[in-house]
């Protein structure tokens, strides 16, 4: 799991990886837990590393950073909170 997240994967896709292999939710679900903000520093860090620091443009522009973002694994409020944020 820490693998996975320290390459720009989110929770989504980290638990559907798991799942496809075979392990329990059970035992991931402490770990992968949606709501901390952990999740949300990290999709910044994807997004940024990415598309830069800048806003979307256009709104083409977010619908394109956010498929990239969901092909990630990260949730919609992740997403939303990643192309929104200032610093």
């Amino acid at each position: 799991m820490r693998y996975r997240r320290n390459r720009g994967f989110g929770p989504v896709r980290i638990t559907m990886e798991l799942r496809e292999k075979g392990v329990d939710e059970v035992i991931t679900e402490p770990w992968l837990d949606h709501k901390h903000p952990d999740w949300f520093e990290a999709v910044i860090q994807v997004k940024e590393k990415k598309f830069g620091a800048s806003y979307p443009g256009s709104y083409d522009e977010y619908a394109r950073q956010a498929r990239f973002l969901q092909y990630r694994g990260f949730t919609f409020e992740h997403i939303n909170h990643a192309l929104r944020y200032t610093d």
